[in-house]
């Protein structure tokens, strides 16, 4: 159906995204604010455009993966945007995670110009885009999800349309504020157990085959933690910005949201402790920090 997809965002995420695309036979015309970036695209065989504007020219639908609501809103609206670019019945497939009520107005400014839009964020991580086995979580038209699920299925391996636009965006923040819970939860009990004399390594084995076992337990901790890497891929400013997409639901729809206060707020210091650029797992060395204690292999 589509002869050239736009992709804006070339980062972590969206480069091993895109590469995809282009590995499956598709002509993928390529914009990231960061030249470097777009030298990588390149490489991978996209057609780098000058703008937003000029990829929503040369392709449909257009994908965008970006940092935040707000960048996403000047990359559609702005001069050089989207909707200056895109002609009439252009799809738009925002795959950031982003807040919904944002990503409301965005569809409802692009109806006026006859443009459709599915918000489809991915949960995997970086790992998970390499690979392509991401799970990508869908919100907008049965008819639009089911004629754009052929891409997803490129990019990705768990596919859910979760209903109307801004449902995916939703799903994903709920998502979010668990796996922070985990990584808190499993950081406060691990550094616990090894000060008490515990092997930590032993402790995740064990939590790994009982009841409190989670993707930090499996994943996380082996691969990030326990190797002092904390090279995930996904910064601790990025999460704590989720999990303010989070609370700030939470706080429109009048939701108690007790434990994603106190996550969101231990994620907030981590970012005023210099935090900001760490991968997300590094929070439990802010842990260790406030224990007096490491846990290592």
């Amino acid at each position: 159906m589509f002869e050239s997809i736009g992709f804006i965002g070339l980062g972590m995420m969206g480069l091993p995204m895109s590469k995809h695309l282009l590995d499956a036979g598709y002509n993928v015309v390529g914009y990231d604010v960061d030249p470097e970036a777009c030298s990588k695209a390149k490489a991978n065989g996209a057609n780098i455009a000058s703008s937003p504007r000029e990829v929503a020219e040369r392709g449909n639908p257009v994908i965008t993966i970006l940092p935040n609501s707000e960048i996403v809103e000047d990359v559609v609206f702005g001069d050089e945007g989207v909707m200056a670019g895109a002609a009439e019945g252009s799809v738009l497939i925002e795959m950031t995670t982003a807040y919904p009520m944002s990503t409301l107005k965005i569809a409802k400014e692009l109806e006026k110009k006859s443009m459709r839009m599915l918000d489809a964020p991915v949960s995997g991580g970086v790992v998970g885009a390499e690979k392509g086995s991401l799970s990508i979580i869908v919100g907008g038209d049965q008819d639009l999800f089911d004629q754009c699920r052929f891409l997803f299925e490129i990019m990705g391996k768990n596919i859910f349309h979760m209903g109307a636009v801004g449902s995916g965006h939703t799903m994903k923040a709920v998502n979010n504020f668990l796996s922070g819970c985990s990584m808190v939860a499993t950081s406060e009990a691990v550094a616990l157990a090894t000060k008490a004399g515990l092997d930590p390594k032993r402790v995740v084995d064990v939590l790994q085959v009982s009841t409190g076992r989670s993707y930090s337990t499996e994943w996380k901790f082996p691969r990030f933690v326990l190797t002092r890497q904390f090279d995930d891929g996904f910064r601790i400013e990025l999460f704590n910005k989720d999990l303010d997409i989070l609370t700030r639901l939470g706080r429109e729809l009048k939701v108690p949201m007790f434990t994603a206060n106190m996550i969101h707020q231990i994620f907030g210091f981590a970012l005023s402790q210099g935090y900001g650029p760490k991968g997300h797992t590094s929070i439990a060395q802010l842990i260790e920090e406030w224990a007096d204690v490491k846990m290592e292999e």
